[in-house]
């Protein structure tokens, strides 16, 4: 009761020869020993005797064998039950019904204690038992948090893109309206200019001529409704393949605004005074060289015909040109060769499916 069992080893080691075989013959050998005199039973003794000094001083304060019965009543219940034992039994005043009396209620301790050691291990099973299936439930719940957490973020990651998209639509959308609105005014007054050239290379004469030498309808003759303006084709080809096609196509509608993406920049002012010669407003583009291609939207909306020199733009601006001209059913030639003979070439074959004169 007072010598636990790895003490009562290490005493066995130093004093037993041979030791003793298993820790039952070691328990029968240390008990038989220590009813007599011996090194055993002596180095028991001064073990046991250093391991409870505390409670053996403060049993020493009892004088009488009443006093050391009422103090191994308070200490009965305390936690170290083994030092009280062997304080009370070593003590001078303790006598025999005294030592008998102590070593009943150990033993009925020892009853309880067995008996509540059983009930503990019954209970460590349940509660292990318990704490495996709370283990179980813990991971499922988890795994479940940890796929809602990924999907809310996977979610939420796919909402941010979805937003950082819309942003740069919006502001592209607004960049685009901006550049619009400040080329509107350039655009206007080179219309502008165009027609008022226009008007003033017409000699008033010719005009009243021209005017003149139209037939009147009769004056019981109906009114005819003029049919809706067929939408021009966009038109794909060189430098020659307008021409050889004009005879067996309708003459196309006259533009107003012609637009020239591309070119070098000493022929553009020949460009110009070919495109104006013919009463019409003429716009440039450089192609991405120096213009920026968001300006080349504007000058396409506000154009009627576009010639595109595809030997010497960027593939931004002729994306751009392609495209709006398919979307918006605009004429557009494409030029292989940027040279200005090869323009005037083309413009000339334009004007002659057109009808020569100006712009009236």
């Amino acid at each position: 009761m007072c010598l636990p069992l790895e003490r009562g080893r290490a005493l066995a080691r130093r004093h037993l020869t041979p030791p003793a075989a298993d820790d039952y013959s070691l328990h029968c050998t240390l008990v038989s020993m220590a009813g007599r005199r011996n090194a055993v039973s002596e180095a028991v003794h001064k073990d046991l005797e250093q391991q409870h000094a505390l409670l053996v001083r403060q049993a020493a304060s009892a004088k009488t064998t009443d006093a050391l019965a009422v103090w191994w009543a308070s200490q009965a219940e305390g936690c170290d039950l083994a030092g009280a034992l062997w304080a009370t039994l070593t003590h001078p005043r303790c006598d025999e019904p005294l030592e008998l009396r102590v070593l009943a209620q150990v033993h009925m301790l020892q009853h309880q204690v067995g008996a509540a050691q059983r009930q503990s291990a019954r209970r460590y099973l349940d509660l292990a038992g318990e704490h495996q299936t709370l283990l179980r439930a813990y991971a499922e719940v988890q795994q479940r948090m940890t796929a809602w957490t990924q999907a809310r973020a996977a979610e939420q990651q796919q909402w941010e893109r979805e937003r950082i998209q819309l942003r740069g639509e919006v502001l592209r959308l607004r960049t685009e309206l901006a550049l619009r609105r400040e080329a509107l005014p350039a655009v206007g007054a080179a219309v502008a200019a165009a027609s008022t050239r226009a008007t003033e290379r017409i000699p008033p004469s010719a005009a009243s001529a021209r005017c003149a030498s139209r037939p009147r309808p009769a004056d019981d003759a109906p009114v005819a409704r003029s049919a809706p303006a067929t939408p021009p084709q966009v038109v794909s080809c060189g430098p020659r393949h307008l021409a050889g096609s004009n005879a067996a196509q309708p003459l196309a509608p006259r533009p107003r605004v012609v637009l020239c993406v591309g070119g070098r920049s000493g022929s553009v002012p020949h460009y110009r005074q070919a495109v104006e010669g013919r009463g019409v407003a003429f716009l440039h583009h450089d192609g991405g060289e120096e213009h920026k291609p968001a300006q080349l939207e504007p000058q396409l909306a506000a154009a009627d015909l576009v010639i595109c020199q595809t030997g010497c733009i960027s593939h931004d601006a002729y994306w751009r040109v392609k495209d709006h001209c398919k979307r918006h059913h605009k004429r557009c030639v494409f030029v292989e060769t940027p040279s200005r003979s090869a323009f005037e070439r083309v413009w000339a074959e334009i004007t002659l499916s057109e009808g020569s004169g100006p712009v009236e």
